[in-house]
C-alpha cells in the first residue's frame, strides 16, 4: 500500500481550498496556510456557471454555496439612460453568489474531507524540493506545495519562473448593497444588467433576496471615477437611470485595477502555482475564480494517476492551460471595449447576441466539463433565491 502523500497549500482562496478538498478526497493529507486571521472578502459577488458548479458538486460544496443564492437566466447591456442595447439568455445554469459564501462552502468541504486550515499562518518561502518556511522559521516538508496566494504571490516571485504582468486600462470598485423589497418584484430581479456610459460601466448582479453586488468599472486614469469613498455625484451624472441606487452605495468598497498574469510555466519542481498567482485575468466573463477551481481539481486528478509529482505537474499544465489562456484573451478583449466609441461598442454587443460563433467563444469556458466532474450531472433543482 502506497504511503499517504502530503501537500502544503499557501492561500485559502477559491483555488487553494478546491485543491485541498480534491487532494484529501484522493487520499492526501493536506494543510492550508492562510496569512489573514480569518477568511474575509470585501464587497464581491461571483457568477458561478455550470463549469464551476460542477467542481463544487464533485467536492460536495454546491448545496452550501448555492443556498439562498439567486439563479440567473439572462443578461442585458444598457446605455446610461436605461435603454437596452443587447439581451442574452444564458444557455447554461448560473448562480450569482457572494464570494464569502463560496469560500465558506469550499472551506467546509475541505475540512470535512480531512484538510487542516491554519489562519494567521504566513509562508515566507517555498522550495522546489517540496518545502515551505513559515514566518517564525519553521520548515514544513511535503510531496507537493501549492502556491495559491493571489495576484501578488510571493511564492511565484521566489520561484523565478518568468512571467508577464500586463496592466489593463480599466478596473472596478466592488461593493455589496442591501436589496430593497420593491426590487424583488421588478423585471430585473433575476437578471444581470450592465450599464455603459462612455468609458464607465456599472454591473448590477443580485446575489440573493438580501444582497446586490455592484461593480463600478472605469479607466485607471479616471481619478474621480475610481475615488474611495465613491463620488456619488460624478457617477449619478454619468448614469441618471441609476441615480437612486448610486445614492445607496455606502458600504465597504475597494478599487482594483485589472491585470493579466501569464507565467511561462505553472510549476517548478514539486511546487504548483494556481489561481490569480498563475493566471490572473479581468473579471469580465465571471470565469477567473472558475479557472482557479477547475485547474485545482484537475491538479488533484492528474496527481491521482501520476506517481511522479514533477512529471504529473507538467501533464496537468498541458491539459488545463489551453482553456485558461482562451478565457484570459476573451476577458481582456472585453476590457478593450472600454475605450471604443459607444456606437461601435453597441454594434459589437448586438453582433455577440446574433452570432452563434461569437457566443460559443464567449461561453466556451462556461460549457466546459472540468476533469474530475464527468459523472456529476446537474441535479433537477437547487435552492434558489
Amino acid at each position: 500500500m502506497r504511503e499517504k502523500r502530503h501537500a502544503e497549500i499557501v492561500g485559502a482562496g477559491l483555488g487553494g481550498l478546491t485543491a485541498a478538498a480534491a487532494l484529501c478526497q484522493r487520499g492526501w493529507s493536506v494543510r492550508v496556510h492562510e496569512r489573514m486571521p480569518e477568511m474575509r472578502i470585501v464587497g464581491s459577488g461571483l457568477s458561478m456557471f455550470e463549469n464551476s458548479l460542477r467542481v463544487m458538486r464533485a467536492l460536495g460544496a454546491e448545496a452550501d454555496a448555492c443556498r439562498g443564492a439567486r439563479q440567473g437566466f439572462e443578461r442585458e447591456t444598457r446605455d446610461a439612460r436605461g435603454r437596452t442595447t443587447s439581451h442574452l439568455k444564458y444557455s447554461t445554469r448560473m448562480f450569482e453568489i457572494t464570494r464569502q459564501q463560496v469560500v465558506a462552502a469550499l472551506a467546509k468541504a475541505a475540512e470535512r474531507s480531512g484538510a487542516e486550515i491554519v489562519t494567521g499562518s504566513t509562508v515566507v518561502e517555498a522550495d522546489p524540493s517540496g518545502a515551505i518556511t513559515l514566518a517564525k522559521g519553521r520548515v514544513c516538508r511535503a510531496d507537493l506545495v501549492v502556491a495559491a496566494d493571489g495576484v501578488h504571490s510571493r511564492i511565484r516571485d521566489q520561484l523565478r519562473i518568468p512571467y508577464r504582468q500586463r496592466w489593463l486600462k480599466d478596473g472596478a470598485i466592488r461593493i455589496m448593497v442591501p436589496r430593497l423589497p420593491e426590487e424583488l418584484s421588478s423585471p430585473d430581479a433575476k437578471r444581470n444588467v450592465e450599464y455603459w456610459s462612455g468609458y464607465r460601466r456599472i454591473l448590477l448582479a443580485p446575489c440573493s433576496d438580501e444582497d446586490l453586488y455592484v461593480a463600478l468599472t472605469t479607466l485607471d486614469t479616471d481619478e474621480v471615477g475610481k475615488r474611495i469613498p465613491i463620488d456619488k455625484v460624478a457617477w449619478q451624472a454619468a448614469f441618471p437611470a441609476l441615480r437612486d441606487l448610486i445614492g445607496r452605495l455606502d458600504g465597504e468598497a475597494r478599487w482594483d485595477r485589472f491585470q493579466v498574469i501569464s507565467m511561462k510555466r505553472w510549476s517548478k519542481g514539486r511546487v504548483a502555482v494556481i489561481g490569480d498567482a498563475a493566471h490572473a485575468m479581468a473579471p469580465n466573463l465571471g470565469q477567473g475564480g472558475a479557472c482557479a477551481m477547475m485547474n485545482a481539481l484537475g491538479l488533484a486528478v492528474t496527481l491521482e494517476h501520476g506517481a511522479d509529482v514533477e512529471t504529473a505537474l507538467e501533464e496537468w499544465e498541458r491539459k488545463e492551460r489551453p482553456l485558461t489562456d482562451h478565457t484570459q484573451r476573451f476577458s481582456s478583449f472585453y476590457s478593450e471595449l472600454t475605450v471604443w466609441p459607444e456606437w461601435l461598442r453597441s454594434r459589437v454587443f448586438a453582433l455577440l447576441a446574433r452570432s452563434s460563433w461569437l457566443r460559443s467563444q464567449h461561453q466556451r469556458t462556461a460549457f466546459h466539463i472540468p476533469r474530475g466532474t464527468e459523472g456529476f450531472d446537474a441535479p433537477g433543482a437547487l435552492p434558489a433565491g
